[in-house]
């Protein structure tokens, strides 16, 4: 497998420090500070800059400043909607061709956590948590319906970590994948699609 370049490994470094909160929104971000503390040049940064400012992460003011654009809540609801749409989509592939190999790796992520949220890992918390729901496109073989998601939700998931905090927040999401894990392993396509609406 091909490395990442820098320019991609500066994206993801800043997209997870987006996610994750310890960019705050609103917060300024300097090319210069950036390049300095990855140790890269300020090309690199800029054009992260760039694709996180198609993803709606960063505004950016020519000649003045990059920011942490701040959640808002209409583009959360269609965020939202869009993943929502997508993996009620692809319940009916994963359902014909599921395997006990692809609800075995559910169940890991179930279990990864469990060890996060005893941690108070919140980040790899919701990590753990997508990767459980990547598993049904990946099965579906629908990766693109997946990276859509993956490229157009970060107001929500700034919203799902401010949640993920709170008290019993990660007890109910686990106990929601651990009843979806058990209806695809014996239950029908409705009652998968209900707990997958509900969760």
């Amino acid at each position: 497998m091909a490395e990442k370049s820098i320019q991609t490994l500066v994206y993801e470094e800043l997209k997870k420090n987006i996610i994750s909160m310890r960019l705050e929104p609103g917060q300024t971000m300097s090319t210069q500070e950036i390049a300095t503390k990855l140790g890269v040049s300020r090309t690199p940064v800029r054009e992260a800059f760039l694709r996180l400012q198609s993803e709606g992460l960063v505004e950016m003011i020519p000649q003045r400043e990059t920011m942490v654009s701040r959640i808002h809540i209409r583009r959360v609801d269609q965020e939202k909607f869009i993943r929502d749409c997508l993996e009620l989509g692809v319940i009916d592939l994963f359902l014909e061709r599921r395997s006990q190999e692809a609800v075995r790796r559910m169940q890991e992520f179930i279990d990864v956590q469990k060890q996060c949220a005893g941690a108070g890992d919140f980040v790899g918390f919701l990590e753990a948590d997508d990767r459980f729901h990547k598993v049904l496109f990946e099965v579906a073989d629908q990766q693109m319906a997946w990276e859509t998601i993956a490229s157009r939700n970060g107001h929500y998931n700034r919203l799902r970590i401010l949640y993920v905090r709170t008290e019993h927040a990660a007890d109910s999401s686990v106990r929601q994948h651990t009843e979806i894990v058990e209806l695809l392993k014996t239950g029908g396509q409705e009652p998968v699609r209900r707990a997958l609406a509900s969760h």
